[in-house]
């Protein structure tokens, strides 16, 4: 799931004729991350709802700042030692069981309805970061 922005393209040309390229990097990977990092309470507040042992909760988390076809990005995702990602997408989307029986999750469509939650959040904290460094 992405968000995007519109007219991100010329903030960030400028940003590069003002500032010079690495330093609009820096501002502009500052500013996902702080973004990014308030997208994660989000969904870790709406995850808690289902949870039972807490495990999803504690392995979600943000990746560091990369480069995906040319736009700075960054991900959520669950990295840890019981290996939550394996069972997110069940939660998320429902699954069969053993019978055959389509099974209705309680967590399921939790990260969407927090990813839609999130998004205003998120591009409000990203125009204040880039706002402040600037």
């Amino acid at each position: 799931m992405s968000i995007s922005v519109k007219g991100d393209k010329e903030i960030i040309a400028h940003l590069e004729k003002k500032f010079g390229k690495t330093a609009t990097k820096r501002i502009t990977d500052f500013a996902l991350t702080k973004g990014g990092q308030k997208v994660v309470q989000i969904i870790k507040s709406n995850i808690g709802s289902f949870k039972d042992t807490g495990e999803s909760v504690k392995e979600t988390s943000l990746s560091k700042p990369m480069t995906i076809n040319g736009v700075r990005t960054v991900k959520v995702h669950w990295r840890g030692p019981k290996q939550r990602y394996r069972i997110i997408h069940l939660n998320e989307f429902g699954h069969y069981d053993r019978s055959g029986k389509w099974v209705n999750t309680a967590g399921k469509g939790v990260i969407e309805r927090a990813m839609r939650e999130g998004r205003e959040t998120y591009f409000r904290t990203v125009k204040e970061e880039i706002r402040k460094r600037v």
